[in-house]
C-alpha cells in the first residue's frame, strides 16, 4: 500500500466547493481518506490564511479559530499551515466607462497570499526526503502545474490531482499522475459531528455555518454621481450590519 500524503489548498477548496455549498465544517482527514479510495492517509498538509473580522462579519476570524482548534482535536494527523490576507488600495474602473482616472473609484483589494507557495514547497520538499509514495493536491490552480511536474516527471512520484473548482485546468491535467474534479457529495459525507471535545475542551459547529444566523442587512450611505461624462453611473457605498 503506497505511502500517501494530501495537500490540500484551502483558499481554492473554500471558494469552489465549501462556501458554494456551505460545507464549512469537514472533517479533512475522513475527507483525505475519501480521495484515497478509503484507504488510510498519513499525513494532510492544509494549506489556508488567517481572515480577519469585518463590520459586516465581526466573528468571522473567532469561527475560523474554533475550526482550527476542533481540528487539531478530531484530525491529529492534518497539519496546518497558515498564510495570511494582504490589504491595499487599487483604482479601479466603473463598468462601462472609460479606463481613465476620473472614472475610476478606490477600492481595498484583499488578496490571499502563501497557500500555493506553501503547498508547492512541501509537496517538493516531501517528495525529496522520500516521506509519500503517492501525493494528491487538492486544488485547480494551474501555479502548481510546475512543481507537480517536477514531482511526477523528475522524482518518478504518483500525484493525483483533485479539483474543486468548477471550471477544469489544462495545465493541472498535463502533469498530473491521475486528475478529476471533486463532486461536493464527498465533503458532504466528510463533516466533523457538531460538537467536538477531548474530555477537556469543546468545540461547536458555529452557527453561521448551520444557517442559523440573521441575515445582513444593507443600507446605502453615500450615493454621487460618475463624474465622468457622459458616463451616468452612480457610485454608491453600503454599509452591512
Amino acid at each position: 500500500m503506497p505511502a500517501t500524503r494530501v495537500y490540500i489548498d484551502g483558499f481554492n477548496l473554500y471558494h469552489g466547493i465549501i462556501r458554494p455549498h456551505r460545507l464549512h465544517w469537514l472533517d479533512l482527514a475522513k475527507f483525505a481518506e475519501r480521495l484515497n479510495l478509503g484507504l488510510p492517509v498519513e499525513k494532510v498538509i492544509y494549506c489556508t490564511a488567517m481572515v480577519s473580522s469585518t463590520p459586516s462579519d465581526p466573528q468571522k476570524a473567532q469561527r475560523q479559530d474554533v475550526y482550527h482548534r476542533a481540528l487539531a482535536i478530531a484530525c491529529p494527523t492534518v497539519e496546518i499551515i497558515k498564510g495570511q490576507f494582504a490589504r491595499h488600495k487599487k483604482y479601479q474602473p466603473l463598468v462601462g466607462c472609460a479606463n481613465s482616472p476620473s472614472c475610476a473609484v478606490s477600492v481595498w483589494v484583499r488578496t490571499e497570499k502563501g497557500s500555493d507557495v506553501n503547498l508547492a514547497a512541501r509537496l517538493l520538499n516531501d517528495a525529496h526526503l522520500g516521506k509519500y509514495d503517492r501525493a494528491i493536491v487538492v486544488s485547480g490552480d494551474s501555479d502548481l502545474a510546475e512543481p507537480i511536474r517536477l514531482v511526477t516527471r523528475e522524482l518518478g512520484k504518483t500525484v493525483w490531482v483533485r479539483n474543486p473548482r468548477d471550471v477544469d485546468s489544462e495545465e493541472l491535467t498535463k502533469v498530473a499522475s491521475e486528475y478529476s474534479r471533486i463532486r461536493s457529495d464527498v465533503l458532504k459525507a466528510s463533516q466533523l459531528p457538531d460538537s467536538v471535545t477531548n474530555g477537556v475542551r469543546s468545540y461547536h459547529k458555529p452557527a453561521r455555518w448551520s444557517g442559523l444566523v440573521t441575515p445582513v442587512t444593507k443600507s446605502v450611505i453615500l450615493s454621487v454621481p460618475c463624474p465622468q461624462s457622459p458616463c451616468g453611473k452612480i457610485i454608491t457605498t453600503c454599509r452591512f450590519a
